[in-house]
Formats: structure tokens, C-alpha cells, sequence
């Protein structure tokens, strides 16, 4: 059997399939702390402490979502002020000192550039493994937990083409692992879940989330092992053993 009709085998029974965008599909070039503090130094903000910023960025995050959930959308903040208000936070306890126009140019360059493919890289046989499921007839989506230039960062690495939609979280009003955002594309494409699959790298938020809406899953995660409730068929260590599963092995849903 060829890995094409073995794809096709292995995919039958569903009509969706979505994905994850964050470290599922695209990675961040670099690793945010290291990408602020790179910016920054570009803007003129020398001699950060590295490891204080990535502290009070870790930090900063949580208590963002804990204050306005969904990027602000649940607040009326506002996915750009979000952003904003985080990156001054942070900057403001790595560098008390910090002129504000120097402060508010740092805070816009990083919401700016976000959007940009400079930013931004493909994991290795995502576009590969998203081109096969186009080419296998089905729907095929983006469901994240983002902001809404989600589309503009999928328009800038040139893939925004290949989904027939794109939901995030703020539009949505839910995130994963809410059964809510599940449940959008079900109605939109009018298909049931036992006919949807979603591929993710997280556990809670993709596989759970996706397995307690009734849709099937696939979890991308090194650290597979760790994993007792997830069939062995059902969690690999790359996108490429995604692919390399579904051409050649019969996977039992």
C-alpha cells in the first residue's frame, strides 16, 4: 500500500482536521526572553540581566491572563494593549529606569514585529503534513489560543491559503481547552465530532481538550513516555513522525 492510500486510510473517517499554530505549526525564531532582550538592545536598552528579564516575563504573562483573560478580550482591554501593558510591565522591573518614549517605542516595535515573519519559523514537515490533508479532501482549520493577528502572522509565513479557517481564541470568546472553541467549527462545517481531529503539541490544552469534545487527537511531544492516558499511536516526537505514521502504519482511532 502506498503512503498516500495508507494516509487516506488512516484519515477516513474524518472530514476536519485542525491544528495548533504555536510550536505545533510555527515556532517563535527565537525564544521570547532572548527576542525582547535583542530588541531591546537594538532600541538603545543595553546591559539587561538576562535571567531577571525571562523571570519577570514568565511572571508578567500569568498575571496577565489571570487579570485579562484571553488577551483582554474578557476585560475590554484589548489584544494590543495587552501586549503593550505586558512588555512595559516587564521592562519596567528589568529597567526601573527606562525613559517612557524609549519604553512605549519598545513596547510597539515587539507588538509590531510579532506579526512578521522575522519572528517567526516553521516546524520541520508542518506545511508538508498540512499540504497531505488538503490534498486528502478534507477540511482543514487552525483552532489557537492567539490574538486576532493570528491571520496576519499566517499571511506573512505564506500558509494562510492552505486553511479554510483560522479561529482564535479572542474571536472565539473561549480557549482551549474550553469545549466552546471546539464546537465552532463543528457548526460552522456542519460535521460532528467523532468526524474531527485536532493536532497539538500540549496535553491539556490540545488533547484533553480536544478527546473530552469528542473529536479525536494527536499530541506532538517529546516527552511522549510521560504520558500514561494517550494511546501509543496517538503522541509522537515531530510532525515528521506524524506524517511517517499515517503513510505507514494503521492507526487505531
Amino acid at each position: 500500500m502506498s503512503g498516500k492510500t495508507q494516509l487516506f486510510k488512516n484519515l477516513k473517517n474524518f472530514r476536519l482536521i485542525t491544528f495548533d499554530v504555536t510550536d505545533t505549526l510555527l515556532r517563535f525564531r527565537y525564544p521570547p526572553p532572548i527576542q525582547y532582550a535583542k530588541t531591546a538592545t537594538e532600541l538603545g536598552v543595553k546591559n539587561i540581566n538576562q535571567e531577571q528579564l525571562n523571570e519577570c516575563l514568565r511572571k508578567e504573562i500569568k498575571a496577565m491572563a489571570i487579570a485579562h483573560p484571553n488577551f483582554g478580550r474578557s476585560t475590554n482591554l484589548g489584544w494590543q494593549q495587552w501586549w503593550i501593558q505586558l512588555v512595559k510591565n516587564v521592562f519596567r522591573h528589568v529597567k526601573p529606569n527606562i525613559p517612557p518614549e524609549q519604553l512605549d517605542m519598545l513596547a510597539e516595535t515587539l507588538l509590531r514585529e510579532y506579526r512578521t515573519k522575522e519572528y517567526w519559523s516553521f516546524m520541520e514537515g508542518s506545511v508538508e503534513l498540512v499540504q497531505k490533508i488538503r490534498d486528502a479532501d478534507k477540511f482543514v482549520g487552525i483552532i489557537s489560543n492567539f490574538d486576532p493577528s493570528l491571520s496576519t502572522v499566517l499571511r506573512e509565513m505564506e500558509i494562510e491559503h492552505l486553511f479554510d479557517f483560522i479561529l482564535t481564541s479572542y474571536e472565539a470568546g473561549a480557549q482551549k481547552p474550553d469545549a466552546k472553541i471546539f464546537s465552532i467549527p463543528l457548526e460552522r462545517c456542519n460535521i460532528k465530532p467523532n468526524e474531527a481531529l485536532h493536532i497539538g503539541n500540549m496535553y491539556e490544552i490540545d488533547y484533553v481538550g480536544a478527546k473530552n469534545s469528542g473529536w479525536s487527537s494527536l499530541l506532538i511531544s517529546q516527552d511522549s513516555n510521560k504520558y500514561e492516558n494517550v494511546e501509543v499511536m496517538h503522541v509522537y516526537a515531530s510532525i515528521k513522525d506524524v506524517i511517517n505514521a499515517l503513510e505507514n502504519k494503521d492507526i487505531k482511532w
